[in-house]
């Protein structure tokens, strides 16, 4: 997941850009001009849009966020969407001739915010898409039968809340945190069980192919993976059997491999 970390400029310190908003503050509101964008710095603010009449939350965004870059990166300076402080936020204020100044200072952060922008604009073609095939789907398939139960053969066990995920009997389940951005949930939402926020959005994958299973780390950065406290080397698959304990940085999951599995 790409995300912005930044000082001061040459013209500016950080402290020059900095802004700070109490909770329940609205940062601005769809409509209003703006030629400013925001990257978040602490707290989480909400983006939302009102469709027919009725406010709709987009997105969440957190630390390392930036919104707002509509009103400088096109020549269009009005806010497409509303944007409010969900807990005290503290975020840097960017003009054009800032952003400039820092694109020119730190050529990276012009290919983070584009990795951003792809993922933005790749899930709302995904979203469109799925909606396309929804509609579709509804006009031709009969009503689906209830209580016809979840097909696992693998599952994980977190003991402190006594939850159970199945994994996919055959195939890949991707394990993280959801994504507030780009609305993408992993097959295993851990986010209930990582109040601090250590395990990375797309974090692990297990693997299950011919009745055997492994796990591999998908993000370098993140905060470790463990199988029995043992260290995974980032993208390098480790093999996982029936009573191994597997660890995202500091969830930890017990696996329980079925019967006939």
């Amino acid at each position: 997941m790409a995300k912005l970390r930044v000082g001061g400029t040459a013209k500016h310190g950080i402290d020059d850009l900095a802004r700070r908003f109490e909770s329940g503050t609205v940062i601005f509101r769809d409509g209003d001009p703006g030629r400013e964008m925001y990257i978040i710095q602490s707290g989480s603010v909400r983006i939302s849009r009102a469709v027919n009449g009725e406010e709709r939350e987009l997105a969440v965004l957190e630390k390392g966020d930036f919104f707002g870059e509509m009103a400088i990166l096109e020549d269009y300076p009005e806010r497409s969407a509303t944007a409010s402080a969900i807990t005290d936020v503290e975020v840097l204020r960017l003009s054009s001739a800032d952003l400039d100044e820092m694109l020119q200072r730190r050529p990276w952060i012009a290919v983070r915010m584009m990795a951003k922008l792809s993922e933005r604009l790749r899930e709302a073609n995904r979203r469109v898409e799925e909606l396309a095939g929804a509609k579709a789907e509804a006009a031709t398939l009969p009503p689906a039968v209830g209580s016809q139960g979840v097909e696992a053969r693998t599952l994980l066990y977190h003991e402190a809340s006594h939850r159970v995920f199945g994994l996919k009997p055959s195939g890949d389940t991707t394990l993280g945190r959801h994504d507030p951005v780009t609305g993408v949930t992993p097959d295993i939402d851990l986010t209930a069980l990582d109040p601090d926020r250590t395990i990375s959005r797309r974090h692990a994958t297990i693997r299950s192919l011919d009745g055997t299973l492994t796990v591999t780390e998908s993000n370098a950065s993140t905060n470790g993976t463990f199988v029995n406290a043992v260290k995974l080397e980032p993208f390098q698959p480790c093999p996982l059997a029936h009573g191994d304990m597997l660890q995202l940085a500091l969830v930890t999951l017990r696996v329980y491999v079925l019967a006939g599995g």
